[in-house]
């Protein structure tokens, strides 16, 4: 039907159609180019080059969040041994542990020593070193105690009036510090020393 139409006869539409393939094939040849090997290498240098420049600043910031986390997460644990101070009206003792890199807080009724079945352990891959205070001396050490009484406020440590102080050290040798103040208050700093 579409013969009649256009009245042209079917040898000189065979033709036409003969003449315009050469024209289709040469934009569907050009549509399908990829790119060539030069332009691939270049692209897989300046990613080889961006990677070397980024993964010493990945790091750093990888053992910056850790230890970020590992503080959080003892402050987190102390804040739970305060409240079972104060919740079940006993004194309380938060043994910090940190061991082949996992920090452990254990909460034990000083009175009897029996836990409180508030262990907590966390993985902490970057954070090497547990330092105790005073601050301008810091100690290293693999484990410390901090005490709350029946009233939440800290006892032990190095004095009534004084606050307790601790802190983290990653891999880096970037320490963030933490105080316990005698009213049993917990905070921590991203610097060496807590103000």
């Amino acid at each position: 039907m579409w013969l009649a139409q256009t009245g042209m006869p079917l040898a000189r539409l065979a033709a036409a159609m003969l003449c315009q393939q050469p024209r289709i094939m040469r934009q569907f040849e050009k549509d399908q180019r990829g790119f060539t090997l030069v332009e691939i290498m270049i692209v897989v240098a300046i990613i080889g080059v961006l990677s070397v420049i980024a993964a010493p600043n990945y790091s750093i910031w990888n053992s910056r969040t850790q230890l970020r986390e590992a503080m959080g997460s003892l402050q987190h644990d102390l804040y739970l041994a305060r409240m079972a101070a104060v919740s079940r009206n006993i004194p309380v003792t938060a043994t910090i542990t940190l061991s082949n890199r996992v920090l452990t807080t254990t909460v034990t009724n000083t009175a009897t020593g029996a836990a409180l079945g508030i262990a907590q352990s966390h993985e902490t891959s970057q954070v090497v070193t547990l330092n105790v205070g005073p601050s301008p001396g810091w100690t290293a050490a693999v484990s410390t105690t901090v005490s709350f009484n029946s009233m939440g406020m800290r006892t032990g440590g190095p004095g009534v009036a004084v606050n307790q102080e601790l802190a983290l050290v990653n891999d880096k040798g970037l320490q963030y510090a933490m105080k316990i103040t005698p009213r049993g208050i917990v905070n921590w700093c991203k610097d060496a020393v807590c103000r």
